[in-house]
Parts: structure tokens; C-alpha cells; sequence
């Protein structure tokens, strides 16, 4: 498994758990996303609008718990294709 797939599924999973994830930790990590097969892309761009979200979250409880799912369901998906 690559660096970048564990990174990013520890951090879908960090966030699907009610954590978070900062923009410079996800670029730190993943400085060119476009070396990303097409499920680490589609992972990455989640965690991506997550970080640039942050605000909305703050103030839309549902927002939140909706991108939560979405982080949720990005996970099965990198998690079933495999690597």
C-alpha cells in the first residue's frame, strides 16, 4: 500500500470519526495529486472540500454530519479497491 492511500485512509477515517483534517496537513501529505490513481483521487478531493468547507461546517450542523458520510463512504470505496 503507498504512502499517500495509507495517509489518505487514516484521514477519511479521522474525519468520518469526527475529527479533522487541516489543509496544510493534506498538502504536506499529498503534494501533487495528480500522481493519485482514480479512487485516491476521488478521496482526495473529499478531504480537499473538507478543508475548504471548515466554516460552513462550523455553522451548518447538518452540512457537517452529510460531508461526514460522504467521508464514510469514501473510505469503503478505497478501502474495496484495494492496494
Amino acid at each position: 500500500m503507498s504512502v499517500a492511500r495509507t495517509f489518505l485512509l487514516e484521514a477519511l477515517r479521522r474525519v468520518a470519526e469526527g475529527g479533522d483534517i487541516q489543509e496544510a496537513e493534506l498538502d504536506a501529505a499529498i503534494p501533487n495529486p495528480r500522481a493519485l490513481d482514480r479512487d485516491e483521487m476521488d478521496a482526495w478531493e473529499q478531504l480537499s472540500h473538507w478543508t475548504d468547507d471548515g466554516d460552513i461546517g462550523e455553522r451548518d450542523d447538518a452540512y457537517e454530519t452529510f460531508k461526514r458520510r460522504w467521508m464514510r463512504d469514501s473510505l469503503a470505496k478505497l478501502l474495496a479497491s484495494g492496494s
